[in-house]
């Protein structure tokens, strides 16, 4: 017998994402993450093959650093776009892709990353990292060159976006002398695919 196409409330046919999985056969749908394209990531198995760099970069576009508490809104996607300007000759598109997997884990700020344990957080996060690394074809792990730009960035952006503070951010190194001049969301996401068509490897 046929089984029959589900419907949604009010009869009409249940439509999916080519790409995306039936969370109906899924055992703990949870698991499973819908992007804003409608496509699907399964978070312990992770395939991105089939996403395209708008389901990267719409996502970190929209997302604020340090969890809002900016004085503009500064999103990781123009973070990330920082960190590739700073980065040496060889690693600006590692840096671009540096904090891609935020786009289905979200920003952690560092001190929640101190309190929950970096270990943790890594093990947690290694397949969806590893799977971008394969679909998007960025160094992993992460080079030292991309982390002291990433820290770079942070440095500039502790400077120009939060209120004045007297935490102890030690062992960073010098921001860049150029100010920041904050992005919204779509400006963001369009800087971010330049970069992205210019950078990505051939």
């Amino acid at each position: 017998m046929k089984k029959a196409t589900p419907k949604r409330r009010g009869g009409s046919p249940r439509v999916t994402h080519p790409d995306q999985f039936d969370l109906l056969d899924v055992p703990e749908p949870t698991a499973v993450m819908i992007t804003y394209s409608g496509r699907t990531v399964d978070l312990e198995r992770p395939d991105f093959s089939p996403f395209d760099i708008e389901d990267i970069a719409r996502p970190l576009a929209y997302q604020c650093r340090f969890v809002g508490n900016t004085q503009a809104f500064f999103s990781v996607a123009q973070h990330c776009v920082l960190a590739s300007r700073l980065a040496p000759q060889g690693y600006a598109y590692d840096a671009l892709m540096h904090d891609c997997e935020e786009a289905f884990t979200g920003d952690w700020p560092t001190p929640w990353k101190v309190r929950i344990g970096r270990e943790a957080i890594r093990q947690a996060v290694e397949p969806i990292k590893s799977a971008l690394a394969l679909r998007f074809g960025f160094r992993h792990p992460e080079p030292k060159a991309v982390k002291l730009a990433d820290q770079r960035a942070l440095a500039t952006e502790l400077r120009d976006l939060c209120a004045p503070h007297r935490v102890n951010w030690r062992d960073l190194p010098d921001p860049d002398e150029a100010a920041i001049v904050p992005l919204g969301p779509e400006e963001a996401m369009a800087d971010f695919l330049e970069h992205y068509r210019r950078l990505k490897p051939a």
